[in-house]
């Protein structure tokens, strides 16, 4: 532009010089005609056109004219104060004022990031990050001058608009660890979380929304939990459940149970996992013993038999059950110091044997053995053990061992018994002296009534000929000679024995006449001596 000033200033000076303005010829000088279609480049045929490039820094140009710049004043955007949000673009604020239009556009202090003040001092942009209610000084200035407004901008965090919990439900094992991740947060960031009512003791709401601890106290509960923020809150809801650890392990070591009436019991289980707070059996068990609920042992004395049996015991608590099975029996006293009074029984036959019941220390038996049975005639009582019956058939000592048994045990005693005949009585002969004739048949029959007799002896042995028979008759041809002598007849039983005596002398006629004529001739004898 300055050449074209320099240029315009010439023409006039040329124009001065050369009277063309007719400032220094004569009045009555007549001007030069110039034809500019014929000479377009003479001076005279050019016009003077002021163009903006004319105008100095502080000329603002009219269109045609460049005219004196005036001071920007009275700025304004048309808001006091605005309130952005992180990540929402916003509403560009275009300034207003009277005056010229700035050349320049300030503000102090710098802008929120993701917000830019253009060359025309529009404010627009979409805020990147927080920012606290601040004050920003916008100037526009021009050469003659300036203005400014101020604009006070907060940028809140875009509020979240949903919060989801891997799981709407949080089961926790009490006075153990117990935990649920952060939540997805969709739209803006979380800077603070509360809870509705608070969360149970022991467990807290951390800075990521996460919930950890250790559960302190049973319960179900619902809450609402808070995610805030400069922009705005959300909520959601969690239940949380806390129950006691399940059990995990139940054992009662030495099990089958073997137990004896009376004798005490004291059995506590191994437990592992949560507190046990219920105990329970089935079937029941043996009378005298109980299952006790603060431990779940066993403890008491049983005071009557149990067959073995299987019992079930369960242990439970809110967080669930377990249950093992055990074996057990109750088992009688042994049967001890088994006796009979009498133990030895020496019956004459047809002796009875009033009922006779045994003795013993001990448990009571449950059922009774003997071997061998009982001589025909007698019973044995296999629920008593009682000895009963009458004495029918002859036999010598027997031994019988008789057993009582119980789920205690078992003991035995040994018992006898002989029945034997009454002892040999009123047994008789035809006399109680015989003189017999050698070689002539004789008999004595033997009368006997008494009890049976089981042999015949004679003592000392009878003369030749002469037989003892098995029924105590005396019969037979006696052959020689005997002298009077006593005999005794013994007749044996099982009841005894008894000795008769008789006179028995064997004459021989014959013998006697050669010795009395010894060195004599025939004599006539007539009859006995």
């Amino acid at each position: 532009m300055q050449p074209k000033r320099n240029a315009a200033l010439l023409l006039s000076v040329l124009m001065l010089s050369s009277g063309c303005l007719g400032l220094f010829g004569p009045d009555n000088q007549t001007p030069e005609e110039i034809d500019c279609v014929e000479q377009p480049s003479h001076p005279d045929c050019f016009v003077h056109v002021i163009t903006e490039d004319d105008c100095t820094a502080q000329q603002v140009f009219t269109g045609d004219a460049c005219r004196l710049m005036r001071r920007p004043e009275g700025l304004d955007y048309g808001e006091d104060a605005i309130i952005l949000v992180v990540g929402i673009e916003m509403q560009a604020l275009t300034p207003s004022f009277t005056g010229d239009g700035p050349h320049d556009w300030l503000v102090n202090p710098r802008l929120p990031d993701g917000l830019s003040l253009d060359d025309s001092g529009v404010i627009s942009g979409t805020p990147t990050g927080e920012t606290q209610d601040t004050r920003y000084t916008f100037i526009g200035a021009n050469p003659m001058g300036s203005t400014s407004a101020t604009i006070d901008i907060t940028v809140l965090a875009a509020p979240p608009t949903s919060v989801l919990y891997i799981a709407d439900v949080l089961q926790c094992s009490l006075d153990n660890h117990c935990s649920i991740d952060a939540p997805l947060v969709i739209g803006g960031t979380a800077d603070s979380w509360s809870a509705v009512p608070p969360l149970p003791e022991g467990l807290s709401l951390l800075g990521d929304g996460s919930i950890s601890g250790n559960a302190g106290v049973l319960g179900d509960s619902n809450h609402t939990v808070t995610a805030s923020n400069t922009g705005g809150s959300v909520e959601t809801a969690i239940r949380i459940i806390t129950l006691h650890e399940p059990p995990s392990g139940l054992s009662y070591e030495g099990h089958p149970f073997y137990w004896i009436i009376g004798e005490p019991v004291q059995i506590i289980p191994a437990i592992s996992g949560g507190e046990i707070t219920g105990w329970s059996i089935e079937p029941t068990l043996p009378d005298g013993i109980e299952l006790h609920q603060a431990d779940g042992s066993l403890r008491g004395s049983p005071t009557s038999v149990h067959q073995l049996r299987e019992h079930v015991i369960a242990a439970e608590n809110t967080g669930g059950s377990l249950s093992t099975t055990i074996l057990i029996a109750v088992r009688d006293l042994a049967v001890t110091e088994l006796h009979y009074e009498p133990y030895q029984f020496d019956l004459r036959e047809d002796d009875a044997i009033e009922e006779v019941t045994p003795t013993w220390e001990g448990g009571s038996p449950d059922y009774w053995e003997i071997d061998p049975a009982l001589p025909f005639g007698f019973s044995f009582n296999f629920t008593t053990g009682a000895i009963s019956g009458s004495a029918t058939l002859l036999q010598p000592w027997t031994y019988h061992r008789i057993w009582a048994n119980n789920s205690g045990g078992t003991t035995s005693t040994l018992i006898q018994i002989r029945v034997t005949s009454l002892p040999p009585d009123a047994i008789s002969w035809t006399g109680t002296e015989f003189a017999f004739k050698a070689n002539e048949s004789i008999l004595i029959p033997a009368t006997n009534d008494g009890p049976d007799i089981d042999t015949w002896e004679v003592i000392p042995p009878l003369p030749s000929g002469l037989t003892l028979l098995p029924n105590g008759t005396i019969e037979g041809t006696p052959d020689e000679r005997a002298d009077w002598t006593q005999y005794t007849i013994w007749a044996n039983n099982t009841g005894g024995a008894v000795g008769l005596n008789l006179w028995i002398a064997v004459h021989d006629l014959t013998a006697d006449q050669d010795d009395l004529r010894r060195g004599m001739g025939n004599t006539n004898w007539g009859g006995w001596p």
